[in-house]
């Protein structure tokens, strides 16, 4: 009977050929194994930035940008996004972190200028140079500012470089820090005028709900831009004590429809008639916004200084603006009249046609109005699409026209000046959120 394959015995004798084999294989394992490990230590080790000042070209990798994320009560404002280098002065105290690294402290009069440097961005702090693609600077104590283009701003402050290869300037802070640098450029109110202090307490719950609106959208560098893109922010130099006893009285406060965020609108004067925002804006929007008088027997914004207003043009000026724009063709020579053809229910214009001798008429529709026609004194657009026009026509056509309008702005949601005129009158806060926003309620950021 044969052995079973269990009590067989195999023995290798080594040879000197299976020897070397075995000697070069070992090695083999030995150099892949040493490479993992030291590539892995290397890793850890190093920052994700080159910092070296003397490399034309920044090598980097980009991580999470979770120091430029906002949390609760925090919003991000964008100030600048420019491809020209950025001086910050510092005014206080700051701790500075680059790509999540702390790399020093900064003190009183230091100035940073930031410009692009291939991949990323290069800072010389005073006679220091450090690259990198985030740079978070956190004030040490309270009283800290950083002055950039001629404004103070406190809180946290942001220097990035962008997917689109720009310079981005952010200012990251409390919400309630925020907002009296949003309620003293939109409301004017002086120091002086305790008796609209209700307009601006209601002014700065609409202002805070579309900033949360804006923060929860969670945009990847920024919330909300400084402008009238969104709403202007001068920074923390030039608000009153009213402006931010308002926001402190309304802390936390949004207005909510149905339990959720409003979308809220705001001008400065309506002229007597707010607007539906179908007619402004694209899109839906609930019902607690819609056209009505600004007031019963008289409107409440006609304390406004732009409640009245003139714009005048002549034919030239008028076929400037539709070469300007690329309206005009070469049979278009001679403007023959000019006419409002439609209007909104609130009187605004809907629809503008300019007429010429033997030629193709030119046809404006709602908004495309107000950007048609540039104001002299600012080179803006018109102020409102609330007017009716005078005409001066003679045999050869039309020789100028007088517009003369109402208000100032779209005319959907708060009118700012109307809300000053009812907290004169005594109304409340809530009164003036009610009449202007109808059906919604004020709740609490979550």
């Amino acid at each position: 009977m044969g052995k079973h394959k269990s009590d067989v015995q195999i023995v290798f004798v080594p040879t000197p050929f299976s020897l070397l084999k075995f000697l070069l294989q070992f090695f083999k394992s030995l150099f892949i194994f040493s490479f993992i490990f030291l590539t892995i230590v290397n890793s850890l080790s190093c920052s994700s930035t080159v910092r070296s000042t003397e490399q034309s070209r920044t090598v980097v990798i980009k991580k999470g940008y979770k120091i430029v994320a906002s949390e609760k009560n925090q919003i991000r404002v964008l100030l600048a996004e420019q491809q020209n280098p950025a001086l910050l002065t510092i005014k206080g105290l700051y701790r500075l972190i680059s790509d999540n690294e702390e790399i020093g402290q900064l003190k009183q009069g230091d100035k940073l200028n930031f410009k692009l440097n291939g991949g990323g961005l290069n800072v010389k702090i005073n006679s220091r140079e450090v690259d990198g693609i985030t740079f978070l600077f956190q004030p040490i104590d309270s009283t800290s500012e950083i002055l950039f283009s001629g404004k103070k701003y406190s809180g946290d402050f942001l220097v990035v470089f962008s997917d689109n290869s720009k310079i981005l300037i952010i200012n990251r802070l409390p919400m309630d820090d925020y907002l009296p640098g949003v309620l003293h450029p939109e409301m004017a109110v002086k120091s002086n005028q305790p008796e609209r202090y209700e307009a601006l307490k209601a002014f700065a719950v609409c202002a805070r709900t579309f900033a949360e609106t804006k923060r929860l959208k969670g945009n990847t560098y920024y919330d909300i831009t400084d402008d009238v893109r969104d709403q202007v922010f001068d920074g923390c130099g030039s608000y009153t004590e009213l402006d931010k006893q308002a926001v402190t009285v309304t802390s936390n406060e949004i207005l909510k429809y149905n339990e959720k965020l409003a979308e809220v609108f705001y001008h400065s004067a309506c002229g007597g008639m707010l607007e539906d925002p179908a007619n402004v804006f694209s899109g839906k929007v609930d019902g607690y916004l819609s056209s009505k008088k600004d007031g019963d027997e008289k409107p409440n914004c006609e304390i406004s200084p732009t409640f009245y207003w003139k714009e005048s043009y002549s034919q030239s000026e008028l076929m400037n603006l539709l070469k300007t724009k690329n309206l005009v063709n070469k049979k278009q020579k001679t403007i023959k009249d000019i006419e409002i053809s439609d209007v909104f229910s609130s009187g605004r214009a809907k629809e503008l046609r300019i007429i010429f001798d033997k030629a193709d008429d030119v046809t404006l529709h709602g908004p495309e109005i107000r950007s048609f026609f540039i104001r002299k004194d600012t080179k803006g657009i018109l102020r409102s699409s609330l007017f009716t026009l005078e005409k001066e026509i003679s045999k050869s056509g039309l020789k100028k026209i007088t517009i003369n309008g109402r208000g100032s702005g779209h005319g959907v949601g708060l009118c700012q000046w109307g809300a000053m005129n009812l907290s004169s009158q005594g109304k409340s806060y809530n009164e003036i959120l009610d009449f202007y926003f109808h059906g919604c309620t004020i709740g609490k950021i979550e």
